[in-house]
């Protein structure tokens, strides 16, 4: 499943989110694992959207980490584990512990 948590700083926030946990409403705990690489999967065309290089290059350009024994990789998002089971809807608040 993806959540796309909406935050007043920009960037690639998330990458700080790894080692903690995100509560999204009343229920639902996550604990992020780790950073999320990217491939050349985000560079292809989906339904009304065109092929675009640039994600991937943007990523590459600004977003380029450590990712333990796999190397430097291109990432956006984050890998979290459910840690208590809850229910999510739309404009649920998220508060990272």
């Amino acid at each position: 499943m993806n959540v796309i948590v909406y935050t007043e700083r920009s960037g690639f926030i998330e990458n700080d989110w790894v080692g903690h946990e995100l509560e999204i409403g009343n229920s639902l705990l996550l604990k992020v694992a780790l950073p999320d690489p990217r491939c050349v999967m985000t560079t292809l065309a989906q339904d009304d959207l065109p092929l675009d290089t640039g994600v991937l290059r943007t990523m590459v350009r600004y977003n380029t980490i450590q990712i333990g024994e796999l190397g430097k990789l291109p990432c956006a998002g984050v890998y979290a584990a459910v840690a208590e089971r809850g229910t999510v809807e739309i404009g649920d608040p998220v508060l990272l512990k």
